[in-house]
This record gives C-alpha cells, sequence and structure tokens, in this order.
C-alpha cells in the first residue's frame, strides 16, 4: 500500500467515522427534544431539567416531583411524569440505549421514622432509583437496559448550607446513553 493510498483509507475512514459521530449526535438531539416536549409543563415548573451530554441525555427530575417527603413509593404526580415518557424510553431502550436511573439526596441524615430500614441516604436514594426503574419496567421499559445507582449525598450539584441547595440535591437522575 502506497503512502497515498494510506493517506486516502485513513480519511475516508475519519470521514465515515464524523458521519457516525453526526448521525448520533442528531439522534440524540431528536430524543431530547422528544422528551422536552412531553415534560414540558414539568420543565416550566423548573421540576425536571433536560440536558444533552457528550455521552447521552441527563433527565433530572425533582425528589419532590417523584416522592412525598420520607417515602420511596412514587407520588401519583410523578408517576404520571414517568409515564409521559415510558414509551420513549422503551423505545430507546429497544434501539440498544442504556438507562441508568441514579438517585440523590442532600446532606441532612436520614429521620428517625425511615432509619430502621434506611440506614443512610446511600440506601434511601438506592431504594427511590429502584422505585423508578421498576415503575419504567413495568410500563414496558426492557428491564435488561436499566440500571439503579445511588449517590446518596456525594453528588451534589448545590451548597447543602441552605433550604434551596438542598432542595436542588434531592433528585433522581435518568442517564440516557447511545450504543456503543
Amino acid at each position: 500500500m502506497t503512502a497515498a493510498s494510506t493517506l486516502l483509507a485513513l480519511l475516508a475512514v475519519s470521514h465515515l467515522s464524523g458521519c457516525v459521530m453526526k448521525s448520533r449526535y442528531n439522534t440524540m438531539l431528536q430524543q431530547q427534544q422528544a422528551l422536552e416536549s412531553s415534560l414540558r409543563v414539568e420543565i416550566n415548573a423548573d421540576q425536571v431539567k433536560i440536558e444533552q451530554l457528550e455521552n447521552g441525555i441527563r433527565v433530572r427530575v425533582a425528589n419532590e416531583l417523584l416522592y412525598r417527603s420520607g417515602s420511596v413509593e412514587l407520588h401519583p404526580n410523578g408517576r404520571a411524569a414517568l409515564d409521559k415518557v415510558a414509551g420513549q424510553l422503551a423505545d430507546m431502550a429497544a434501539h440498544g440505549n442504556r438507562i441508568d436511573v441514579v438517585g440523590n439526596t442532600d446532606d441532612v441524615p436520614v429521620g428517625r421514622e425511615l432509619e430502621a430500614r434506611y440506614p443512610t441516604n446511600w440506601e434511601l436514594a438506592g431504594a427511590r432509583a429502584a422505585t423508578v426503574v421498576r415503575h419504567l419496567q413495568k410500563s414496558g421499559v426492557d428491564p435488561t437496559k436499566l440500571d439503579a445507582k445511588s449517590c446518596g449525598q456525594y453528588d451534589p450539584v448545590a451548597s447543602n448550607a441552605t433550604a434551596a441547595g438542598r432542595a436542588q440535591n434531592r433528585r433522581t437522575e435518568l442517564f440516557i446513553r447511545p450504543p456503543e
């Protein structure tokens, strides 16, 4: 193989790689826009935030929408919000996307009424993430594409020094990652 043919082959591979990356970006952008359209009311109420990341889409949901205080059971409004996007998430999973559901809390210790069942924020956040995963599975999302994880209080997005910051830290995030 000559240097010129090697260079042409490398350019062709580079071009194809760029086309694949652009196609993946466009697909993720369309998925993000569809999720935003479905959750417009919740987004406008500052209960949901959706953003495209380099490696997928993050859907950040305030725990006040999903759960009653001190509970791991879905609030009817949280269930309704998940139901709005369950079909889209099922379709994404059917096309090879993985969906990681990650529970997060503030740094306030678990209250006495929950302490026997959830000794720390790790367990509470994990149980909440598992509740969302179970609901998505019941709604038709392929369970082999779902993961439940907990960050507890250890991945804050705001200061825990204020009530507003603690409220931001109490969240459940869905990370939608395209197939590799």
